[in-house]
């Protein structure tokens, strides 16, 4: 279930987005926000000069969602005591707050959960606490 966990961990963030979006998630718009955290930009894709969305916190797990320079979206998912490497996977905006994919796993963040899938199946559902400076 911590694998599990984890993985959910590493999916969607509901976030406060005051940029424009595109269907596919990057932003289009200039933005003042906070840097994503070094550790966690130099594992995305063009991360460098990466901005901060969202982080999260549940029971176990860190969840941070950072934008690149060039308007991608990740998801960033950890266990919160940085046991074992976290994972970085691309990430969408959607209508209620965010869906991170990383097959056969899905992470989809809103109403202040994240919920988890795998194939489809929901396996589990983590309440999300807000964290404002993720470490």
């Amino acid at each position: 279930m911590g694998i599990v966990l984890l993985m959910a961990g590493r999916s969607c963030i509901s976030a406060l987005d005051s940029g424009s979006s595109t269907p596919d998630g990057s932003d289009t718009s200039p933005s003042t926000a906070a840097p994503c955290p070094t550790r966690i930009a130099d594992k995305l894709p063009s991360g460098d000069g990466a901005e901060l969305v969202e982080a999260f916190r549940t029971r176990n797990n860190q969840i941070t969602l950072c934008r690149t320079g060039g308007g991608k979206l990740y998801y960033f998912g950890e266990f919160s005591d940085q046991r074992e490497p976290g994972i970085a996977m691309p990430a969408e905006r959607t209508s209620d707050g965010y869906e991170a994919s990383n097959p056969p796993y899905r992470y989809d963040i809103h109403d202040s959960a994240v919920w988890i899938y795998k194939s489809d199946v929901r396996i589990g559902k983590e309440e999300l606490t807000p964290e404002p400076s993720p470490r």
